[in-house]
Protein backbone atom coordinates (compact mmCIF):
# COMPACT_ATOMS: atom_id res chain seq x y z
CA UNK A 1 0.00 0.00 0.00
CA UNK A 2 2.32 2.13 1.21
CA UNK A 3 4.28 1.63 -2.68
CA UNK A 4 1.23 2.21 -4.51
CA UNK A 5 0.45 5.53 -2.69
CA UNK A 6 4.08 6.54 -3.47
CA UNK A 7 3.95 6.20 -7.13
CA UNK A 8 0.59 8.33 -7.77
CA UNK A 9 2.77 11.13 -7.92
CA UNK A 10 4.53 9.42 -11.18
CA UNK A 11 0.90 7.81 -12.33
CA UNK A 12 -0.62 11.06 -12.98
CA UNK A 13 2.70 12.90 -14.60
CA UNK A 14 2.86 9.75 -17.02
CA UNK A 15 -1.37 10.08 -17.17
CA UNK A 16 -1.07 13.95 -17.82
CA UNK A 17 1.42 13.69 -20.57
CA UNK A 18 0.20 10.91 -22.59
CA UNK A 19 -3.71 12.08 -22.41
CA UNK A 20 -2.54 15.58 -23.11
CA UNK A 21 -0.78 14.61 -26.03
CA UNK A 22 -2.63 11.96 -27.15
CA UNK A 23 -5.84 14.34 -27.19
CA UNK A 24 -4.27 17.18 -28.76
CA UNK A 25 -2.43 15.21 -31.62
CA UNK A 26 -6.37 14.01 -32.28
CA UNK A 27 -7.55 17.28 -32.17
CA UNK A 28 -4.89 18.52 -34.47
CA UNK A 29 -5.61 15.92 -36.50
CA UNK A 30 -9.89 16.76 -36.86
CA UNK A 31 -8.89 20.10 -37.82
CA UNK A 32 -6.64 19.45 -40.22
CA UNK A 33 -9.15 17.08 -42.20
CA UNK A 34 -12.34 19.43 -41.91
CA UNK A 35 -9.92 22.50 -43.03
CA UNK A 36 -8.96 20.26 -45.82
CA UNK A 37 -12.52 19.77 -46.91
CA UNK A 38 -13.56 23.01 -46.36
CA UNK A 39 -11.06 24.83 -48.39
CA UNK A 40 -7.10 23.63 -47.77
CA UNK A 41 -7.15 24.85 -51.59
CA UNK A 42 -8.63 28.40 -50.69
CA UNK A 43 -6.73 31.69 -49.75
CA UNK A 44 -9.08 34.86 -48.68
CA UNK A 45 -8.77 38.46 -48.30
CA UNK A 46 -10.18 40.69 -46.37
CA UNK A 47 -9.93 44.52 -45.92
CA UNK A 48 -8.52 46.28 -43.24
CA UNK A 49 -4.69 45.94 -41.52
CA UNK A 50 -6.07 42.86 -39.17
CA UNK A 51 -8.87 41.05 -38.59
CA UNK A 52 -9.92 42.97 -35.93
CA UNK A 53 -10.59 46.08 -38.55
CA UNK A 54 -11.95 43.55 -41.33
CA UNK A 55 -15.50 43.99 -40.95
CA UNK A 56 -15.57 47.06 -39.20
CA UNK A 57 -18.01 49.80 -40.50
CA UNK A 58 -16.85 51.42 -43.57
CA UNK A 59 -14.08 49.98 -44.15
CA UNK A 60 -13.88 49.95 -47.82
CA UNK A 61 -9.73 48.86 -49.12
CA UNK A 62 -11.05 46.11 -50.85
CA UNK A 63 -13.03 46.12 -53.77
CA UNK A 64 -14.82 45.00 -56.50
CA UNK A 65 -12.49 46.45 -59.22
CA UNK A 66 -9.57 44.62 -56.77
CA UNK A 67 -11.76 40.80 -57.55
CA UNK A 68 -11.63 41.45 -61.15
CA UNK A 69 -7.79 42.64 -61.24
CA UNK A 70 -7.04 39.29 -59.94
CA UNK A 71 -9.32 37.08 -61.61
CA UNK A 72 -8.66 38.55 -64.78
CA UNK A 73 -4.31 38.67 -63.96
CA UNK A 74 -3.08 35.81 -66.44
CA UNK A 75 0.33 36.00 -64.60
CA UNK A 76 -0.81 34.32 -61.75
CA UNK A 77 -1.57 30.79 -63.46
CA UNK A 78 -2.27 29.06 -60.00
CA UNK A 79 -5.62 30.49 -59.66
CA UNK A 80 -8.83 28.39 -60.38
CA UNK A 81 -11.86 30.59 -59.21
CA UNK A 82 -12.22 33.65 -57.52
CA UNK A 83 -15.42 35.06 -56.09
CA UNK A 84 -16.09 38.35 -53.86
CA UNK A 85 -18.15 38.06 -51.10
CA UNK A 86 -20.53 40.95 -49.76
CA UNK A 87 -21.57 40.12 -45.73
CA UNK A 88 -24.30 42.16 -43.74
CA UNK A 89 -26.60 41.42 -41.44
CA UNK A 90 -30.38 42.86 -42.23
CA UNK A 91 -33.96 42.31 -41.16
CA UNK A 92 -35.83 39.86 -43.27
CA UNK A 93 -39.65 38.72 -43.22
CA UNK A 94 -41.30 35.50 -44.77
CA UNK A 95 -44.01 32.99 -43.67
CA UNK A 96 -45.51 35.62 -41.03
CA UNK A 97 -41.56 35.80 -39.32
CA UNK A 98 -39.69 38.96 -39.13
CA UNK A 99 -35.96 38.81 -37.54
CA UNK A 100 -32.45 39.68 -38.42
CA UNK A 101 -30.53 37.64 -40.79
CA UNK A 102 -26.91 37.24 -41.72
CA UNK A 103 -26.66 37.95 -45.40
CA UNK A 104 -24.08 36.56 -47.98
CA UNK A 105 -23.71 37.80 -51.19
CA UNK A 106 -21.83 34.91 -53.75
CA UNK A 107 -21.75 34.02 -57.06
CA UNK A 108 -21.87 30.57 -58.85
CA UNK A 109 -18.10 30.09 -57.77
CA UNK A 110 -19.57 29.13 -54.38
CA UNK A 111 -20.53 26.15 -55.30
CA UNK A 112 -16.67 24.91 -55.42
CA UNK A 113 -15.19 27.23 -53.32
CA UNK A 114 -17.56 26.52 -50.36
CA UNK A 115 -18.53 23.17 -51.41
CA UNK A 116 -22.69 23.28 -49.80
CA UNK A 117 -24.35 20.44 -50.82
CA UNK A 118 -27.87 21.37 -52.52
CA UNK A 119 -31.06 20.01 -50.65
CA UNK A 120 -33.43 21.37 -52.67
CA UNK A 121 -34.04 23.95 -55.88
CA UNK A 122 -30.84 24.96 -57.05
CA UNK A 123 -27.76 27.45 -55.98
CA UNK A 124 -27.13 31.33 -57.44
CA UNK A 125 -26.14 30.66 -61.09
CA UNK A 126 -23.62 33.40 -63.22
CA UNK A 127 -26.67 34.67 -65.03
CA UNK A 128 -28.03 35.69 -61.20
CA UNK A 129 -25.60 37.87 -60.65
CA UNK A 130 -24.72 38.88 -64.10
CA UNK A 131 -28.40 40.32 -64.40
CA UNK A 132 -28.98 41.01 -60.04
CA UNK A 133 -31.60 38.62 -59.72
CA UNK A 134 -33.76 38.88 -56.80
CA UNK A 135 -32.95 35.48 -55.98
CA UNK A 136 -32.27 33.76 -52.63
CA UNK A 137 -30.54 30.54 -51.46
CA UNK A 138 -31.44 30.01 -47.53
CA UNK A 139 -29.10 27.58 -44.72
CA UNK A 140 -31.00 24.83 -43.40
CA UNK A 141 -31.23 26.13 -40.36
CA UNK A 142 -32.23 29.80 -41.13
CA UNK A 143 -35.12 27.79 -43.23
CA UNK A 144 -36.27 25.75 -40.85
CA UNK A 145 -36.43 28.80 -38.74
CA UNK A 146 -38.64 31.00 -41.16
CA UNK A 147 -40.79 27.49 -42.42
CA UNK A 148 -40.27 24.59 -40.32
CA UNK A 149 -38.01 21.33 -40.95
CA UNK A 150 -41.05 19.83 -43.32
CA UNK A 151 -41.85 22.87 -45.37
CA UNK A 152 -39.84 23.14 -49.10
CA UNK A 153 -39.27 26.65 -48.92
CA UNK A 154 -38.88 26.72 -52.38
CA UNK A 155 -40.96 28.78 -55.10
CA UNK A 156 -41.80 30.82 -51.48
CA UNK A 157 -41.03 34.76 -51.28
CA UNK A 158 -38.58 36.03 -48.07
CA UNK A 159 -38.30 39.79 -47.82
CA UNK A 160 -34.75 41.11 -47.57
CA UNK A 161 -34.67 45.02 -46.30
CA UNK A 162 -38.30 45.32 -47.73
CA UNK A 163 -37.32 43.94 -50.77
CA UNK A 164 -38.93 40.48 -52.16
CA UNK A 165 -36.44 37.49 -53.48
CA UNK A 166 -37.51 34.43 -54.52
CA UNK A 167 -36.20 31.21 -53.23
CA UNK A 168 -34.27 29.17 -55.23
CA UNK A 169 -33.04 26.57 -52.96
CA UNK A 170 -31.91 25.34 -49.93
CA UNK A 171 -28.18 24.36 -48.83
CA UNK A 172 -26.09 22.92 -46.50
CA UNK A 173 -22.63 21.92 -44.96
CA UNK A 174 -21.86 18.94 -43.60
CA UNK A 175 -18.12 20.62 -42.03
CA UNK A 176 -17.86 20.50 -38.69
CA UNK A 177 -16.12 23.46 -38.00
CA UNK A 178 -17.80 25.97 -40.81
CA UNK A 179 -21.28 23.64 -41.42
CA UNK A 180 -22.91 25.62 -38.61
CA UNK A 181 -21.96 28.98 -40.27
CA UNK A 182 -22.80 28.30 -43.63
CA UNK A 183 -26.23 26.75 -42.74
CA UNK A 184 -27.46 30.17 -40.95
CA UNK A 185 -26.74 32.22 -43.52
CA UNK A 186 -29.10 33.31 -46.44
CA UNK A 187 -27.26 33.80 -50.06
CA UNK A 188 -28.20 35.79 -52.72
CA UNK A 189 -26.35 37.30 -55.66
CA UNK A 190 -23.22 39.51 -55.03
CA UNK A 191 -24.24 42.35 -57.14
CA UNK A 192 -27.27 42.71 -55.64
CA UNK A 193 -25.86 42.96 -51.89
CA UNK A 194 -23.56 45.87 -53.14
CA UNK A 195 -26.04 47.96 -55.23
CA UNK A 196 -29.11 47.41 -52.88
CA UNK A 197 -28.52 46.27 -49.85
CA UNK A 198 -25.24 47.43 -48.23
CA UNK A 199 -25.44 50.71 -50.58
CA UNK A 200 -21.57 50.77 -51.52
CA UNK A 201 -21.17 48.81 -54.81
CA UNK A 202 -17.37 48.87 -54.73
CA UNK A 203 -16.55 47.31 -51.33
CA UNK A 204 -16.50 43.54 -50.49
CA UNK A 205 -15.94 41.80 -47.45
CA UNK A 206 -13.84 38.83 -48.59
CA UNK A 207 -12.39 37.44 -51.98
CA UNK A 208 -12.25 33.82 -52.20
CA UNK A 209 -9.70 32.08 -54.40
CA UNK A 210 -9.35 28.94 -55.24
CA UNK A 211 -5.86 27.96 -56.27
CA UNK A 212 -5.30 24.97 -58.47
CA UNK A 213 -2.28 23.29 -57.01
CA UNK A 214 -2.57 23.42 -52.80
CA UNK A 215 1.56 23.16 -53.44
CA UNK A 216 1.88 26.27 -54.39
CA UNK A 217 -0.27 28.22 -52.11
CA UNK A 218 1.78 30.25 -50.70
CA UNK A 219 3.36 31.52 -53.96
CA UNK A 220 -0.06 32.45 -54.94
CA UNK A 221 -0.17 34.24 -51.72
CA UNK A 222 2.58 36.53 -52.48
CA UNK A 223 1.28 37.18 -56.43
CA UNK A 224 -2.03 38.03 -54.73
CA UNK A 225 -0.14 40.36 -51.88
CA UNK A 226 1.85 42.22 -54.75
CA UNK A 227 -1.10 42.86 -56.80
CA UNK A 228 -3.18 44.69 -54.47
CA UNK A 229 -0.01 46.84 -52.92
CA UNK A 230 0.39 47.84 -56.51
CA UNK A 231 -3.09 48.82 -56.58
CA UNK A 232 -3.52 50.25 -53.37
CA UNK A 233 -0.03 52.34 -53.96
CA UNK A 234 1.23 51.19 -50.68
CA UNK A 235 4.49 52.04 -50.93
CA UNK A 236 7.92 49.67 -49.57
CA UNK A 237 7.76 49.47 -45.44
CA UNK A 238 3.93 50.29 -45.41
CA UNK A 239 1.80 47.99 -44.10
CA UNK A 240 -0.57 46.34 -45.95
CA UNK A 241 -4.60 47.37 -46.30
CA UNK A 242 -5.63 44.06 -46.53
CA UNK A 243 -5.15 40.66 -44.39
CA UNK A 244 -4.78 36.68 -46.08
CA UNK A 245 -5.85 34.14 -44.82
CA UNK A 246 -4.73 30.89 -46.11
CA UNK A 247 -5.25 26.91 -44.49
CA UNK A 248 -1.96 27.27 -44.04
CA UNK A 249 -2.01 30.10 -41.78
CA UNK A 250 -4.50 28.51 -39.89
CA UNK A 251 -2.98 25.09 -39.57
CA UNK A 252 0.14 26.99 -38.43
CA UNK A 253 -1.74 28.64 -35.79
CA UNK A 254 -3.18 25.67 -34.64
CA UNK A 255 0.01 23.78 -34.07
CA UNK A 256 1.74 26.55 -32.56
CA UNK A 257 -1.25 26.55 -29.49
CA UNK A 258 -1.29 23.28 -29.41
CA UNK A 259 2.50 22.66 -29.28
CA UNK A 260 2.42 25.53 -26.11
CA UNK A 261 -0.35 24.04 -24.28
CA UNK A 262 1.39 20.24 -24.49
CA UNK A 263 4.46 21.98 -23.35
CA UNK A 264 2.46 23.77 -20.35
CA UNK A 265 0.96 20.25 -19.47
CA UNK A 266 4.65 18.93 -19.78
CA UNK A 267 5.85 21.15 -17.50
CA UNK A 268 3.12 20.71 -14.85
CA UNK A 269 3.44 16.90 -15.37
CA UNK A 270 7.25 17.34 -14.56
CA UNK A 271 6.65 18.67 -11.33
CA UNK A 272 4.29 15.44 -10.53
CA UNK A 273 7.51 13.34 -11.75
CA UNK A 274 9.79 15.13 -9.31
CA UNK A 275 7.20 14.82 -6.53
CA UNK A 276 6.59 11.75 -7.38
CA UNK A 277 10.37 10.77 -7.60
CA UNK A 278 11.19 12.43 -4.26
CA UNK A 279 8.38 9.66 -2.68
CA UNK A 280 10.08 7.06 -4.55
CA UNK A 281 13.19 8.15 -2.92
CA UNK A 282 12.08 8.44 0.83
CA UNK A 283 9.89 5.13 0.67
CA UNK A 284 13.60 3.30 -1.26
CA UNK A 285 15.70 4.50 2.37
CA UNK A 286 12.64 3.37 4.73
CA UNK A 287 13.32 0.04 2.76
CA UNK A 288 17.10 0.28 3.63
CA UNK A 289 16.18 1.08 6.78
CA UNK A 290 13.64 -1.92 7.59
CA UNK A 291 15.76 -4.06 5.86
CA UNK A 292 18.97 -3.40 7.58
CA UNK A 293 19.75 -7.13 9.03
CA UNK A 294 18.60 -8.54 5.08
CA UNK A 295 21.80 -6.39 4.14
CA UNK A 296 24.01 -7.45 6.43
CA UNK A 297 22.93 -11.23 5.70
CA UNK A 298 23.90 -11.21 2.30
CA UNK A 299 26.98 -9.09 2.56
CA UNK A 300 27.82 -11.78 5.53
CA UNK A 301 27.17 -14.56 2.92
CA UNK A 302 29.31 -12.78 0.11
CA UNK A 303 27.22 -10.36 -1.66
CA UNK A 304 29.51 -7.46 -2.76
CA UNK A 305 28.61 -3.62 -2.75
CA UNK A 306 27.54 -3.83 -6.47
CA UNK A 307 25.63 -6.59 -5.73
CA UNK A 308 23.47 -4.51 -2.89
CA UNK A 309 23.50 -1.31 -5.38
CA UNK A 310 21.83 -3.53 -8.25
CA UNK A 311 19.63 -5.08 -6.28
CA UNK A 312 17.79 -1.56 -4.55
CA UNK A 313 18.23 -0.14 -7.72
CA UNK A 314 16.36 -2.38 -9.97
CA UNK A 315 13.67 -2.17 -6.99
CA UNK A 316 13.40 1.81 -7.38
CA UNK A 317 13.44 1.43 -10.99
CA UNK A 318 10.32 -1.52 -11.24
CA UNK A 319 8.62 0.60 -9.00
CA UNK A 320 8.83 3.87 -11.18
CA UNK A 321 7.83 1.51 -14.63
CA UNK A 322 5.30 -0.09 -12.75
CA UNK A 323 3.71 3.53 -12.06
CA UNK A 324 4.29 4.35 -15.88
CA UNK A 325 2.80 1.57 -16.77
CA UNK A 326 -0.24 2.37 -14.83
CA UNK A 327 0.23 6.02 -15.96
CA UNK A 328 0.26 5.15 -19.46
CA UNK A 329 -3.21 3.16 -19.32
CA UNK A 330 -5.14 5.88 -17.43
CA UNK A 331 -3.73 8.26 -20.25
CA UNK A 332 -4.49 6.10 -23.00
CA UNK A 333 -7.90 5.35 -21.76
CA UNK A 334 -8.83 8.87 -21.01
CA UNK A 335 -7.66 9.76 -24.28
CA UNK A 336 -10.01 7.25 -25.98
CA UNK A 337 -12.95 7.86 -24.01
CA UNK A 338 -12.50 11.84 -24.96
CA UNK A 339 -12.33 10.83 -28.58
CA UNK A 340 -15.78 8.57 -27.88
CA UNK A 341 -17.63 11.90 -26.47
CA UNK A 342 -16.35 14.39 -28.95
CA UNK A 343 -15.84 12.19 -32.26
CA UNK A 344 -12.21 13.51 -32.49
CA UNK A 345 -10.07 10.99 -33.85
CA UNK A 346 -7.99 8.91 -31.65
CA UNK A 347 -4.57 9.35 -32.07
CA UNK A 348 -2.25 6.58 -29.54
CA UNK A 349 1.09 8.71 -29.73
CA UNK A 350 3.79 6.00 -29.74
CA UNK A 351 6.74 8.59 -29.16
CA UNK A 352 4.84 10.06 -26.03
CA UNK A 353 4.48 6.52 -24.78
CA UNK A 354 8.51 5.77 -25.19
CA UNK A 355 8.95 8.82 -23.61
CA UNK A 356 6.94 7.78 -20.42
CA UNK A 357 9.13 4.23 -20.07
CA UNK A 358 12.25 6.59 -20.73
CA UNK A 359 11.35 9.00 -18.16
CA UNK A 360 9.70 6.85 -15.43
CA UNK A 361 13.49 4.52 -15.85
CA UNK A 362 15.26 7.70 -15.31
CA UNK A 363 13.44 8.66 -12.78
CA UNK A 364 13.56 5.37 -11.25
CA UNK A 365 17.38 5.47 -11.19
CA UNK A 366 18.23 8.70 -10.15
CA UNK A 367 15.91 9.00 -7.27
CA UNK A 368 16.90 5.48 -6.50
CA UNK A 369 20.54 5.60 -6.46
CA UNK A 370 21.26 7.46 -2.96
CA UNK A 371 19.10 4.78 -1.17
CA UNK A 372 20.96 2.11 -3.09
CA UNK A 373 24.25 3.42 -2.35
CA UNK A 374 23.44 3.81 1.05
CA UNK A 375 22.71 0.23 1.78
CA UNK A 376 25.49 -0.98 -0.82
CA UNK A 377 28.04 0.84 1.88
CA UNK A 378 26.50 -0.55 4.76
CA UNK A 379 28.87 -2.45 7.30
CA UNK A 380 27.98 -6.27 7.44
CA UNK A 381 28.85 -6.16 11.24
CA UNK A 382 26.58 -3.19 11.93
CA UNK A 383 24.10 -4.38 9.83
CA UNK A 384 23.50 -7.82 11.49
CA UNK A 385 23.79 -6.42 15.02
CA UNK A 386 21.07 -3.45 13.98
CA UNK A 387 17.68 -3.72 15.89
Amino acid sequence: MRSSLTMVGIVIGIASVIFIVSVGQGAVKFVTSELSSFGSNVITVFPGSSFATSFASGNTSLTIEDFNAIKNDKSITNIDKAMPLAISSIPASANGIDKNILLRGVTSEALDILNPTIVSGNFISEEDDATSARVAVMGVDISEDFFGESTDPVGEIIRIDGKPFVIIGVAKSTNALFGGTFNNFIYIPTSVVLREIIGREASLQQIAIKVKDPKFINQTTEDVTLLLRERHNIDEGEKDDFVIQSFNDVLSTIDTVTNLLTMLVAAVSGISLVVGGVGVMNIMLVSVTERTKEIGLLKAIGARQNDILTQFLMESVVMCLIGGVVGIAIGVSGAWVVSLVTGIPFVLSVQAIIIAVGVSTFIGIVFGLYPARRAARLSPIDALRYE
